[in-house]
C-alpha cells in the first residue's frame, strides 16, 4: 500500500506542476499577443495608428485656393489603406476631401462629429485627428475594424493586478483539486488490485473485484492468485511427501543398521575369531555409523530446507558453546596425526545469546569432521571472538585447518541454489558430484539464526558469524498523523530508520 500512496502522491505532484504550467503558458502568450498589438498599433503605418495620423496631418499646407495636400501625404494615404479622407473646419464644414465617395455630407454637426468619432461614418470605421487646420478625418474600408468602447472605473483598473492574481490561483487550485479527486478515485480502484498483489507477496490469497476501472487486472490478477495457489499446494504436498518419506526409510533403516552394528561389534570383541575377521568386523562398524550419520544428515538437511525443523531457542553461551564441542572431539578420540587448538577471545567471555545450542553444536561438530575426513593429517584450529561488523555486534567463529582446502567445485555447489548447483554441475562430463551435505547443514543451520557462512578462497578457512542481538532500549517512536497519511501506517520514520539499517547491512555483507 505504500507504494500506492507515492503513486498518488506523485499523481497530484504531477498535476500540480502541469496546471501551474499551463496558467506560466498562458499568462505568457497573453503578455505576447499585447506586446505585438501594441507593437503593431505603435509602428506599422498600415494600421493606420496615431503615428500614421500625425504624419499624414503634418503634410497639410495653406494654399491659394485653400488648404492643399503634398504628394508625401497623398503616398501615404494610399501606403496605409485608407478608403477615404477629409478636413472639417471649426464649423464642421468639409474644407478638404480625397476620394469620398458619394452620400457623405458637405457639412456635419457637432453630434454627427461626436458620433462618427466614436463609432462609425455610414459605417465605415473612421478615426480623427487634430492639427493646425481643422479635424482630420481618416476612414477605413467597411467591416476592416471592429470599434467597441470600454469604460472602467480608475479604482478597478488599479485592483485588476489583484484580481488577476485571484483568478490564476482559484484556476490552479481548482485544477489541483480536481486532480487530487481523479487520484483519489484511480487510488480507490487500484487499492483492491495492490492488496491482492500483497496477497500473492504473502502467500495468502485476496480476491479482486472484477468490476470497474480495473476490472480486467482484477480478473487476471485473480486467475494467476489462483494458479499460483495451486502450483503452492502441490509444492507443498510434493514437499511434505519427500520429507515424510526421507524420515520413512531413515525410520525404516535405523533397526536393521542397529543390528549390522551391534553384531558386528560383537563379532570385533570376540576373541575366538581369527585378526583379519575381527578387522571385517571392524570395518563394518564403522561404515555402519557413516551410514546411520548420513541418514542424520540427510534428515536433518531436509527438513532445514523445508522449514520444519524446530529451532529450540533458549540462552546459551558462545564461548562454552565452543570449548565443549572441541573437548567433545578430543574426547572420542583424535586420530593420529592431527591436532586441535581452541583460542576464545576474552571479549566473548560472559556474552549470551539465544539459539538451538544442539544445532549450533552439530555445525561446529560437522566443520572439524569434515577436515579430519578430507586431510590424512593436519592441524586444525578453532577461534572464536566478538567482532564489531559496522557498529553491530557478531559473534564470529572461525575453523582452520592447514590441509588441502575445501575445492572449488564445492564452494560454488554451496553457493549455487540448490538444483541449479547441481543441474551446472553435471554439465561437466565424466565427473563425480562431490559430497556436500555436512557443509550445507552448517549453512542451513547459519541461515535459520540469521547468521552467514563464508568459505575463504583456498577453502582453507570456514567463518561463521552469528548476530548478538542488542537490548531494545527506550519506546517505539510514534508516527504523527501526517506521517501516516502521507506514507502509509509504518511507512514514515520507521521506514526510513529500516531503509537506513538495510544499507548499513548491505556495506556489512560486503566488508565481511
Amino acid at each position: 500500500m505504500k507504494s500506492l500512496l507515492v503513486i498518488y502522491r506523485r499523481y497530484i505532484f504531477s498535476a500540480g506542476w502541469i496546471a501551474a504550467l499551463v496558467i506560466l503558458v498562458n499568462l505568457a502568450i497573453f503578455g505576447a499577443a499585447a506586446i505585438h498589438l501594441k507593437a503593431l498599433s505603435q509602428e506599422k503605418m498600415e494600421s493606420g495608428s496615431r503615428g500614421a495620423l500625425s504624419q499624414i496631418s503634418a503634410c497639410f499646407r495653406q494654399g491659394g485656393d485653400g488648404v492643399e495636400m503634398t504628394e508625401e501625404g497623398y503616398a501615404l494615404l494610399g501606403k496605409t489603406g485608407a478608403a477615404f479622407a477629409l478636413l472639417l473646419d471649426e464649423d464642421g464644414r468639409v474644407i478638404w476631401g480625397w476620394m469620398v465617395p458619394e452620400g457623405i455630407p458637405e457639412r456635419f454637426t457637432a453630434g454627427e462629429v461626436a458620433v462618427f468619432t466614436r463609432w462609425y461614418l455610414q459605417d465605415y470605421p473612421v478615426r480623427v485627428w487634430n492639427c493646425d487646420f481643422g479635424l482630420f478625418v481618416y476612414a477605413r474600408e467597411k467591416g476592416s475594424v471592429a470599434k467597441y468602447t470600454v469604460e472602467v472605473e480608475e479604482k478597478a483598473m488599479r485592483n485588476l493586478p489583484w484580481l488577476l492574481l485571484v483568478i490564476v490561483t482559484a484556476n490552479f487550485v481548482l485544477v489541483l483539486l480536481l486532480a487530487v479527486l481523479a487520484g483519489y478515485h484511480m487510488y480507490t480502484s487500484l487499492r483492491p488490485v495492490a492488496y491482492g498483489i500483497d496477497g500473492l507477496v504473502s502467500g495468502k490469497r485476496q480476491p479482486v473485484p472484477e468490476h470497474g476501472v480495473t476490472g480486467e487486472l482484477g480478473r487476471k490478477l485473480n486467475q494467476a492468485s489462483g494458479l499460483l495457489e495451486e502450483q503452492r499446494r502441490n509444492l507443498k504436498r510434493r514437499d511434505t511427501a519427500r520429507t515424510e518419506w526421507i524420515s520413512g526409510v531413515s525410520h525404516d533403516i535405523r533397526t536393521p543398521l542397529s543390528m549390522v552394528m551391534g553384531y558386528a561389534d560383537n563379532l570385533e570383541n570376540d576373541g575366538r575369531l581369527p585378526e583379519e575377521a575381527r578387522k571385517e568386523a571392524a570395518i563394518i562398524r564403522e561404515q555402519s555409523v557413516r551410514i546411520k550419520m548420513l541418514i542424520e544428515d540427510l534428515n536433518l538437511t531436509s527438513k532445514l530446507e523445508y522449514h520444519m525443523q524446530p529451532i529450540r531457542a533458549g540462552e546459551y553461551m558462545p564461548a562454552a558453546l565452543v570449548r565443549d564441542a572441541v573437548v567433545s572431539v578430543l574426547n572420542g578420540g583424535l586420530p593420529e596425526g592431527y591436532e586441535l587448538d581452541v583460542d576464545i577471545r576474552e571479549n566473548l567471555e560472559g556474552v549470551s545469546m539465544r539459539g538451538d545450542r544442539n544445532l549450533l553444536s552439530r555445525a561446529l561438530h560437522n566443520l572439524i569432521g569434515n577436515s579430519i575426513r578430507h586431510n590424512t593429517a593436519c592441524r586444525i584450529r578453532v577461534e572464536a571472538d566478538l567482532w564489531e561488523n559496522g557498529g553491530l555486534p557478531v559473534c564470529r567463529i572461525c575453523v582452520t585447518d592447514d590441509g588441502v582446502g575445501i575445492p572449488e567445485e564445492v564452494r560454488g555447489l554451496l553457493e549455487d541454489s540448490g538444483r541449479e548447483g547441481e543441474g551446472r554441475f553435471r554439465e561437466k562430463e565424466g565427473c563425480e558430484r562431490p559430497h556436500v551435505m555436512g557443509l550445507r547443514i552448517v549453512k542451513q543451520i547459519m541461515q535459520a539464526h540469521g547468521g552467514e557462512m563464508h568459505i575463504s578462497e583456498d577453502g582453507k578457512r570456514v567463518t561463521l558469524l552469528l548476530p548478538v542481538a542488542k537490548e531494545r532500549r527506550g519506546r517505539e517512536e510514534r508516527e504523527s498523523w501526517w506521517e501516516i497519511l502521507w506514507y502509509g501506517k509504518g511507512g514514515g520514520r520507521r521506514a526510513s530508520v529500516e531503509k537506513g539499517h538495510g544499507r548499513e547491512n548491505g556495506r556489512n555483507k560486503r566488508r565481511i
